[in-house]
């Protein structure tokens, strides 16, 4: 069995299928004048399917303010079941005893009663005040820049009885801020309470303001008992509660932390968002004694604030006689005497000429929140010796490296390892900044357009053969026209006009031109123009036609270009048909 499986068996079953109960208290059931109560309704089910009452009905003189809600999964015999929480701050304003009715909460869709619940306010204490219990939000300052890292704690004083409970599900409310869990620490401490020492959970970690102007900062999270989530550093003598935890919600009152923006302006350069007070050791390289184009590596320790793992290193500087790549992280360095801890970075360093003496200052830069002003940690440069008795080996190197490098102060030239030039180019650029270059893209997008237009033609032509011949007659129509436009006798002239009515027909019949008689003639035309003089001027031309090829007297000749230009009307009528 897999350890997933394993993990997945181990769980217990939850229970979906249960009734929903409601159950509604205060929290202390009796205060004092100017104290304050917790209303507490809790439902077993998810906090998605529950529609919040808003508002509640309560007596006039019971103030009810909304303060947060969530949601827990609790043990009940071999189930799980899910249960969700409202926190309401119950304030009233006159004495007396004060009872919320019953009322209905949509819970999936269908309504649960919330049973009523009593506040009793006295007008006098005879007994020590029984105050809410709740947490306690403690920002390690009010007023921080943007992007400084802050820390915040959240406090819960131990019971009555002197019994610590640790805090689950424990979140920051609010808006503006990043909570960094990597930061959270859990503690049981001893801590004075109007002067008197009592024990209390404490939950420490670390925000980061992104937004300038007011945050308004809570915490919230259920008491958990002996049941902490991670590991607890216990100093001192204290009594942890015993039995099965009592699942409440708790919450505390917001507090107000001022976000400044960072000042503009004055900014140092290599500045890229390092907040807090640091400093720069001298910075150490493996080898004073170089060879261009061989690496080395440059060490730098950054030192100060305890918020080194957000510390980004500088981006090196571009120079045509180093190549210089980003830093990679080499971890942290412990506290040395007075020196604080700090955060190790490795910088690779490759020489392109025997022109430097000294290694590049790396510019960077912070920002003091305690000083408001910008500090310059710019990395100074080492000195560096690269000798010239290694100049005849590594010369056409150091010439590729540095003619590599942008910026380099070097003209471009034939490096020696290459024997004989290479071919000439006109154009040095990159291709794409040509202005053919998307023309010549467009190409290949143009001719599958001009496929697909061919292709759907072809089918379109398949599918409608009538349309070819049609097309093939007018062509030929076209031609015949020219033809008796320069018929100079009778023969000529009968030929063509006898060629250009049977080519203007026979896409009708689906036939050969030379295959149309003058009957096939006729049945196109139009009943009027059959019997009339288009009709006519038709027979005469193929009676001349006949006349001419099967008479006797071949030598006959009739006036039949006078016949001219009705057939152009006929063959303009026939044209109109195709």
């Amino acid at each position: 069995m897999t350890l997933p499986e394993q993990l997945m068996r181990s769980q217990p079953a939850t229970d979906l299928l249960a009734p929903v109960t409601c159950t509604a208290s205060f929290d202390p059931p009796q205060i004092g004048p100017g104290e304050k109560s917790i209303y507490r309704i809790t439902f077993n089910a998810p906090e998605i399917s529950i529609r919040r009452p808003e508002p509640i009905p309560a007596p006039s003189p019971l103030n009810l303010h909304w303060r947060a809600s969530g949601q827990n999964l609790q043990i009940i015999g071999n189930v799980a079941q899910t249960f969700s929480t409202f926190n309401y701050e119950a304030v009233p304003t006159l004495p007396g005893s004060f009872t919320l009715p019953e009322f209905n909460v949509e819970v999936y869709g269908k309504p649960v009663t919330v049973p009523a619940a009593t506040l009793v306010v006295k007008s006098q204490r005879t007994e020590p005040a029984e105050l809410a219990r709740q947490l306690v939000v403690e920002p390690a300052a009010n007023r921080v820049f943007v992007g400084e890292p802050l820390n915040v704690s959240v406090r819960l004083q131990a019971t009555p009885a002197h019994g610590v409970e640790g805090v689950s599900q424990l979140q920051l409310n609010g808006d503006g801020f990043v909570t960094d869990k990597s930061a959270a620490r859990q503690s049981i401490q001893t801590l004075k309470k109007n002067g008197v020492p009592l024990p209390a959970f404490v939950y420490e970690t670390r925000i980061t303001p992104i937004t300038a102007g007011t945050i308004k900062l809570s915490a919230q999270g259920y008491t958990a008992g002996m049941q902490f989530s991670g590991p607890v550093v216990i100093s001192g003598q204290v009594s942890l509660s015993s039995g099965p935890p009592q699942y409440l919600l708790l919450d505390s009152e917001p507090v107000t932390i001022e976000v400044l923006p960072l000042p503009t302006g004055n900014e140092l350069p290599g500045f890229n968002g390092a907040i807090g007070h640091f400093s720069c050791d001298p910075p150490l390289l493996a080898t004073n004694r170089l060879a261009v184009g061989d690496p080395v590596q440059l060490t730098v320790i950054f030192r100060g604030s305890p918020n080194l793992d957000r510390l980004h290193p500088p981006l090196p500087p571009r120079t045509p006689e180093w190549q210089i790549f980003p830093a990679t992280p080499g971890g942290s360095v412990a506290a040395a005497g007075t020196n604080p801890p700090g955060a190790l970075f490795h910088y690779t360093l490759i020489p392109l000429s025997y022109a430097p003496r000294a290694t590049p200052a790396i510019p960077f830069s912070c920002f003091d929140p305690a000083l408001g002003c910008y500090l310059d940690l710019t990395i100074p440069p080492v000195p560096v010796t690269l000798p010239a008795a290694n100049a005849g080996s590594d010369v056409d190197t150091a010439q590729l490296l540095a003619e590599d490098v942008p910026g380099s102060s070097q003209s471009p030239g034939w490096s020696r390892l290459a024997a004989t030039p290479g071919p000439r180019s006109a154009l040095l650029g990159p291709l794409q900044f040509h202005p053919w270059f998307w023309f010549v893209q467009g190409l290949p997008v143009l001719g599958f357009i001009g496929l697909g237009m061919w292709e759907r033609r072809r089918r379109r032509w398949e599918q409608h053969p009538e349309w070819r011949r049609r097309r093939e007659a007018r062509r030929a129509l076209r031609r015949a026209r020219r033809v008796l436009e320069r018929a100079a006798d009778d023969a000529d002239f009968l030929r063509g006009a006898v060629s250009a009515l049977q080519i203007a027909c026979a896409p009708h019949y689906s036939a050969t031109p030379g295959a149309l008689v003058c009957g096939d003639i006729l049945q196109l035309l139009p009943a009027a123009e059959r019997e009339g003089e288009p009709g006519e001027t038709v027979r005469r031309i193929f009676a001349a036609a006949d006349s001419a090829a099967f008479a006797a007297n071949k030598g006959t000749r009739s006036n039949i270009l006078a016949e001219k230009v009705r057939l152009k009307k006929i063959l303009a009528n026939l044209e109109e048909r195709l």
